[in-house]
């Protein structure tokens, strides 16, 4: 039993984090209502699917798959350049459909290859650290604008919707405080703030299905269309994910360590072929590709769920939903506001693991250099419109449009700096006792 309300709070967790992006992505490319149903019980499927195959023969770690940000926004990109570049909004999605496909094999190519643990080394704390506050930062704007009421293009603040995502995050915090529940805040937080919406007449109308039964359909907007202009980007975007899934299963592994949890460090190469199957799936399945969602180390930090059983049953209780098309359509009709708002602590416990891997730094004067100028121009850059890089190729765009990118090479970069710097210093310095010894010597 107890590992059955775990299992169900890691669904829940799932779907109130997941469901947004998917709909999202179908509104702006105009699917339907049936279509937008689709789209999202094939992405639930593939987030189940993958949960499993990560935790089980993977990294073998308790981390949920999300949708992927970084796809998110390639699929807002060529959702206006689309259009342009390949004809129509399906012919878009079928050339996504190969993007996915194409970054599949670079993962696991690049994990064959054995460079996934080269990379890996270039993630020292004060890279997880800085990746972590950043992913934090562009969280939030979407958490706050959730809670407030402003969904779609509405530019005007729910006092209702606001009132209640207050209510949903003081209670969570409330709940988090009682020994035998707390456990289970985000489960009672979610079932007591859809209530609460129901009761006032503010949930959303669930979309109206015919199938029982289905199964998650294949090319569902044809067959894949292969675009050589699209590798540049796809090979970007690729890197991107597995710098994501390093700094994710670094920062879980130390929470897991925190509570005297063993974990097998040397799964990075497994871990990246299957993040490669996972995009894979992506394509095949037409919906979005995975990636381990860091927020996952807050939810485990604060419900202290630390096993892998109750989350591979709760991915295993994803599929289950995705396959029945009125569960699916429910699911996806939970308001945005109660998702946000449920796991508003958790993302915001994950900034005070930001801050615990900057305590294993010893050198805090560069440190708080590269952490400061990383930060500065990364969130400076997420208020730049990507419009501004209307101009440039659609490569650029998505580069200089994304603040954590921005932030993230930026650290990269002064972290290898100073380090290079370090060693040719204490190299300076070991050589000059042994150069005076030989002017000593030379003088006599």
């Amino acid at each position: 039993m107890k590992n059955m309300f775990a299992a169900l709070q890691w669904a829940l967790f799932t779907l109130s984090g997941s469901i947004v992006v998917p709909v999202a992505i179908a509104s702006t490319y105009g699917l339907d209502p049936a279509d937008t149903v689709g789209f999202v019980q094939r992405t639930l499927f593939i987030l189940g699917v993958t949960g499993i195959l990560q935790a089980l023969f993977g990294h073998r770690l308790p981390i949920q798959e999300g949708p992927a940000g970084i796809w998110w926004g390639i699929f807002s990109l060529y959702a206006g350049l689309g259009t342009v570049l390949f004809g129509s909004h399906n012919e878009t999605l079928r050339v996504l459909e190969y993007a996915f496909l194409l970054s599949g094999a670079l993962f696991i190519v690049l994990s064959l290859l054995g460079m996934v643990e080269k990379i890996a080394r270039l993630f020292t704390p004060t890279i997880v650290g800085t990746y972590l506050l950043l992913v934090m930062i562009q969280l939030s704007g979407s958490f706050l604008k959730g809670m407030f009421g402003l969904e779609g293009d509405s530019q005007v603040v729910r006092w209702d919707v606001l009132v209640i995502s207050l209510v949903i995050v003081v209670s969570s915090y409330l709940i988090k405080k009682m020994p035998r529940i707390g456990k289970y805040s985000v489960l009672i937080s979610i079932v007591l703030g859809w209530s609460l919406f129901a009761l006032f007449g503010l949930a959303t109308p669930v979309t109206p299905v015919t199938d029982v039964f289905t199964l998650p359909g294949i090319f569902v907007f044809g067959v894949p269309r292969i675009e050589p202009s699209m590798i540049g980007m796809v090979m970007f975007a690729t890197l991107l994910l597995l710098a994501n899934m390093l700094a994710t299963i670094s920062v879980v592994t130390q929470v897991l360590g925190q509570e005297n949890i063993p974990v097998d460090k040397n799964r990075l190469k497994q871990a990246g072929i299957f993040s490669g199957v996972n995009q894979f799936l992506g394509g095949i399945f037409a919906a979005i590709g995975a990636v381990p969602v860091s927020g996952s180390a807050g939810f485990i930090a604060s419900t202290k769920i630390t096993g892998r059983v109750p989350f591979v049953m709760g991915a295993g209780l994803i599929i289950v939903i995705s396959l029945f098309p009125s569960i699916t359509s429910f699911v996806a009709a939970m308001p945005e506001a109660v998702g946000y708002a449920a796991a508003f602590p958790i993302f915001a416990n994950s900034i005070g693991l930001a801050l615990k891997e900057f305590e294993a730094v010893e050198n805090r004067s560069q440190l708080y250099q590269t952490v400061g100028i990383s930060l500065f121009a990364g969130i400076g850059a997420m208020f730049v419109p990507a419009t501004a890089f209307a101009s440039l190729p659609s490569f650029f765009v998505s580069l200089l449009s994304n603040g954590l990118i921005i932030g993230i090479g930026i650290a990269l970069i002064l972290e290898n700096v100073s380090k290079r710097s370090a060693k040719k210093f204490a190299k300076q310095r070991a050589l000059q006792p042994q150069k005076r010894m030989n002017e000593t010597y030379s003088i006599k």
